[in-house]
C-alpha cells in the first residue's frame, strides 16, 4: 500500500512537473516579437470580371509583426500589386486604388493568446480573426478563419482558411471601378474582391536576418523606384494617367487646383524614368461658353501642367502642349457627369 501510495505521489509530481514544462514552453514560444518574412509570405486579391474571369493578383511588397502581446501588424504597397500584365497592373494602381494618393493599405489583428498555448502540445491551430483594414483613407472591421501553424520553435505561420470578401462600397471604390469599367470597353467588373494570405513570421535568431534582408530589400526598391523603363511602358503609364480624372483646376481658370499635386508628382517620376522620350500635353474642355474661350483656356491648361511639371524637374524640351477645347469629347455633354470627364488632362507620347 505504502509503495502504491508512493507511486501515486511520484506520478502527480511529474503530471505536475509536465504541465509546468509545457506551460513555460508554450510562454517562451508565445512571449516573444514575430517579424514577418516577406520572402516566405503572400498576400492575394481575386477579382471577378464579365462575370467568368477570375483574375489572381499579388501583392509583392509587404512588411509586418506579431508583439508578444499577440498584436499583428501587417503594411502593404498597393503599388506592388502584380498580376504579370503590366497594363492590368498601372490600372489597378492608378485607377482603382489611386497609389499616388494612398499608397499603403494598414491591416490590424490581435491574435488569442490564451488560445496560442495550444502550440506547445499542437502543431496546427484553428481560430476565428477580425481584421481591421485602414485604406483610402478609410478603416474597416473583416472577420476570417485562419489556421496558426508552428512550424518550428523559431518560426509561425498564419493562413487564411476562409477568404476576406472585400466590397467597393466598403472604401469607396465605386467610382474608380466604373473607371476601370470604362477602360476597358466596358466589361463589367463584381464591386467586390476576396483577399488571402499565407504569412510566415521568425523570431528569435530568425529576426537578425529577416531584419538583414528588409534592409537589402529597401535598397533595391528604393534603385527600381527610379530606373528606366520601357517606351511601352511609359506610353501605358501615361495613357492610364490621364485616364484617372484626378488633375482638377478652379472653374473657368487655368490654375492648378492643390488636389491634384499628388497624381502630377507620379507624372513627373515616370517622366524621369522615361530617359529622353518625349510627350504632349492635351488640354480638353466640355462646350458650356463660348467655343474660342473654351480653346484658349484648354491651350493654357495644357501649358499649366507643362510649367507645373517643368518645376518637377521634367525638361521643358520634352514637352509640347496642345489645346483642343472641345471638340474631342470623351463622353456626351448633356449631363454634369459627361462634362466633368471631358474636362480633362492627356499626356501622349510623342511618336518620332
Amino acid at each position: 500500500m505504502r509503495a502504491v501510495k508512493y507511486f501515486r505521489r511520484y506520478t502527480a509530481a511529474l503530471f505536475a512537473l509536465g504541465s509546468m514544462f509545457v506551460s513555460a514552453r508554450a510562454q517562451d514560444y508565445t512571449n516573444q516579437e514575430w517579424l514577418l518574412d516577406p520572402a516566405n509570405s503572400s498576400v492575394y486579391m481575386l477579382t471577378l470580371k464579365a462575370n467568368t474571369i477570375f483574375e489572381v493578383q499579388q501583392f509583392k511588397r509587404i512588411e509586418g509583426n506579431i508583439s508578444s502581446t499577440g498584436d499583428a501588424n501587417i503594411k502593404i504597397d498597393l503599388a506592388s500589386i502584380d498580376s504579370g500584365i503590366d497594363l492590368r497592373d498601372t490600372r489597378l494602381r492608378f485607377q482603382l486604388f489611386e497609389t499616388f494618393k494612398w499608397r499603403y493599405a494598414q491591416i490590424n489583428a490581435r491574435l488569442d493568446k490564451a488560445k496560442l498555448q495550444a502550440l506547445a502540445t499542437q502543431t496546427r491551430l484553428r481560430m476565428p480573426l477580425t481584421v481591421s483594414v485602414g485604406m483610402l483613407g478609410r478603416l474597416n472591421d473583416f472577420t476570417s478563419e485562419v489556421w496558426v501553424t508552428r512550424v518550428s520553435d523559431t518560426t509561425v505561420s498564419v493562413t487564411t482558411i476562409t477568404p476576406i470578401i472585400v466590397t467597393a462600397e466598403s472604401f469607396g471604390l465605386e467610382k474608380n471601378i466604373a473607371k476601370l469599367v470604362d477602360a476597358i470597353g466596358g466589361t463589367p467588373i463584381t464591386p467586390a474582391v476576396t483577399i488571402t494570405f499565407d504569412l510566415l513570421f521568425g523570431a528569435g535568431a530568425l529576426k537578425a536576418t529577416l531584419e538583414t534582408a528588409r534592409v537589402s530589400r529597401e535598397q533595391v526598391e528604393a534603385k527600381t523606384a527610379v530606373a528606366a523603363i520601357s517606351a511601352e511602358d511609359c506610353v501605358t503609364r501615361f495613357t492610364v494617367l490621364s485616364e484617372t480624372g484626378a488633375i482638377r483646376f478652379k472653374t473657368g481658370a487655368a490654375i492648378i487646383e492643390p488636389s491634384s499635386d499628388a497624381v502630377l508628382n507620379s507624372v513627373a517620376e515616370i517622366a524621369k524614368r522615361c530617359g529622353t522620350l518625349k510627350f504632349d500635353v492635351h488640354g480638353h474642355t466640355d462646350n458650356v461658353g463660348i467655343a474660342a474661350n473654351n480653346l484658349k483656356l484648354s491651350h493654357d491648361r495644357a501649358n499649366a501642367i507643362i510649367d507645373h511639371l517643368q518645376k518637377l524637374g521634367v525638361s521643358a524640351s520634352r514637352m509640347q502642349s496642345e489645346g483642343f477645347g472641345s471638340d474631342r469629347p470623351v463622353k456626351p455633354n448633356d449631363t454634369e457627369a459627361g462634362r466633368a470627364e471631358n474636362r480633362r488632362i492627356e499626356f501622349k507620347v510623342r511618336k518620332e
